[in-house]
């Protein structure tokens, strides 16, 4: 019996002045990572457990006080559109999205979109985080980014059942095959759209799904699987689905526009492949192509709009930033440094 993938990243074995360094290159594949403001003299410490259900990742983290921030750059750079659901055990976050300023303490599940921005300051904190690629999670809960930076309210009966299917799904998992695990995730999915769906949080931010919430996740599905499309129109889309253009307009004004919604997909895929290895031998214009981009000249002016650097500058840091991440791995000791590379591709696959 195949057994879920598992992996381990932990400060312990590390000498102390390592520490926070380590883990600053662990977490960066979602949050950049420091110190909170508040002075805490404490040695840093962090453990993070981490299970592969197939679809979605499960992960128990013990950690020192820290700052997590997820900037519009980052956003832009790293091209992660996933949904994280974060049980808070010890501790609590203090998270600003926007001009808002909320709390959560022991005992809330919070959600965060993580392709929008977060400046969260967590005080020495244990909890659990279910994160899972927003396709899969949009077709049960449409428009879900509306619970950005919420928490789910502690007096729903299917929040109460929902924290506790997620505390024994973390205590069991090391004993899950990896066919129990696909089965598992299933059911969490089911069980965090009923809870978000019948939760009624903020009515004047997040009236019930619709039909037209469960069009519009159709409709940017759709864009994303065609993306490389260079006839991608919104006369085409409309068509498609049956709807007029000014429907369509209208659908998707939430994510700035269809034209908007395209180029910033296309932008992040260009990103990813510049990013890549894999992807070396590749002219950039052979990019632009791959991801619907028609003129070169067009890619390069909204590339640099988007990242504050050009094509050819992400070209020319990527052998540099590789140098650096292999210097930061040499602090991981024990095996560690597989584990690394391990879930942060887990976390970066579940994103894309």
């Amino acid at each position: 019996m195949s057994l879920l993938p598992h992996s381990r990243f932990c400060t312990d074995d590390l000498p102390e002045l390592d520490r926070e360094a380590a883990w600053h290159e662990d977490i960066s594949i979602i949050f950049d990572h420091g110190r909170p403001p508040v002075e805490d003299r404490t040695p840093f410490h962090a453990c993070f457990d981490v299970y592969h259900f197939g679809h979605s990742a499960l992960g128990e983290l013990r950690a020192s006080s820290g700052h997590y921030v997820r900037t519009k750059r980052k956003i832009a750079i790293d091209g992660m559109d996933s949904i994280m659901l974060q049980l808070f055990l010890e501790g609590g976050v203090q998270f600003g999205v926007g001009q808002r300023t909320t709390y959560a303490d022991a005992g809330d599940i919070v959600l965060f979109d993580l392709a929008q921005p977060v400046d969260n300051i967590n005080r020495k904190f244990h909890n659990i985080s279910l994160l899972w690629p927003r396709e899969a999670i949009e077709a049960t809960v449409p428009n879900i980014g509306r619970w950005h930076g919420r928490t789910l309210p502690r007096e729903n009966p299917t929040v109460s059942l929902l924290r506790k299917h997620m505390l024994a799904s973390c205590d069991l998992a090391p004993r899950f095959s990896q066919a129990q695990g696909q089965r598992i995730e299933q059911a969490t999915l089911v069980l965090a759209g009923a809870a978000l769906a019948e939760s009624a949080l903020v009515p004047e931010h997040l009236e019930t799904p619709t039909m037209r919430d469960l069009l519009t996740c159709h409709i940017k599905n759709h864009i994303r699987k065609h993306l490389g499309d260079p006839n991608l129109s919104p006369e085409r889309i409309a068509l498609h689905f049956g709807i007029s253009r000014r429907q369509l307009y209208q659908l998707l004004e939430s994510v700035g526009g269809i034209a908007r919604y395209q180029m910033h997909l296309r932008l992040q895929r260009c990103m990813a492949d510049l990013q890549s290895q894999h992807n070396a031998h590749l002219q950039i214009s052979e990019i632009a192509y791959r991801w619907g981009f028609r003129n070169l000249t067009t890619f390069n002016r909204n590339f640099r709009q988007a990242f504050g650097m050009t094509a050819s500058d992400v070209r020319n840091c990527r052998n540099q930033t590789s140098t650096l991440k292999g210097l930061a791995a040499n602090f991981l000791v024990n095996g560690q440094r597989e584990g690394l590379a391990e879930h942060q591709q887990w976390f970066k696959s579940l994103g894309a």
